[in-house]
């Protein structure tokens, strides 16, 4: 779900300032009825194996500026311009900008373009397996769905829920044939970003209950039907009380 693009936006031109956005797992979600990366200056999508739309990896970024593209083009590939006219490919007569190694590779890039042509239809699936959970498990003792804001329409990449006896949870739809997984945690947690440990309330609160269960494409009715029946079954079990 996407978050108040529009608050961030207006602080950063009051302060003079770019806004990025991290749509990682996020290609093809809207906020206030247009598709994400029509918003902000720049916005990043993943392309890694197992997201919505994949070249198997890499990543794609969208500039809403002409000349930040451009400087963009030449960032990627060591600071030479590709398009414009040169007696020799690799020696060029002058850089301004050193760059880096950021190209894709053929090979990735014809599998992204075969991609395409099935990607509406991917997230289409996606929404659709989020919408049933959030019809089918309302009102469940020990389950809350987490409110989806008017003003955005989540991709549904994920499909996070809070669960009591979280972990219990995921041990038994396990058994249950059911891969669950918190996907997230606070990296200040790891020795590398020790030092930056602190006190973060509402993330903790967050990720004591949250879990994922799954909702991709390939999931069909009668998959996540069983799914919605084993949540159900769970909480009859184990969180009446």
């Amino acid at each position: 779900m996407t978050c108040d693009i529009d608050a961030i936006n207006a602080i950063a031109k009051k302060h003079n300032l770019k806004t990025i956005e991290d749509g990682a797992h996020a290609i093809g979600a809207e906020y206030k009825g247009l598709k994400i990366g029509n918003h902000s200056d720049f916005i990043m999508f993943s392309l890694q194996a197992i997201k919505h739309f994949t070249t198997v990896d890499g990543g794609l970024l969208l500039c809403k500026d002409q000349s930040d593209y451009e400087r963009g083009k030449l960032l990627k590939w060591y600071g030479i311009d590709r398009d414009k006219k040169r007696k020799e490919f690799r020696c060029e007569e002058d850089i301004v900008e050193y760059g880096y190694k950021y190209h894709m590779n053929d090979i990735s890039a014809t599998i992204g373009i075969e991609q395409l042509k099935y990607i509406d239809e991917i997230v289409s699936k996606h929404i659709d397996n989020q919408e049933y959970y959030d019809r089918t498990l309302q009102n469940i003792k020990g389950i809350t769905i987490i409110k989806k804001p008017n003003v955005s329409k989540s991709s549904s990449w994920l499909y996070t829920l809070h669960i009591d006896k979280r972990d219990l949870f995921s041990i038994w739809m396990s058994e249950q044939g059911v891969m669950t997984s918190r996907v997230h945690e606070r990296n200040d947690k790891h020795t590398a970003f020790i030092d930056s440990l602190c006190e973060l309330p509402g993330v903790d609160s967050f990720n004591n209950t949250q879990i994922s269960i799954p909702v991709g494409w390939w999931i069909t009715k009668k998959d996540r039907e069983y799914i919605a029946n084993k949540i159900q079954e769970f909480s009859h079990q184990f969180l009446r009380n």
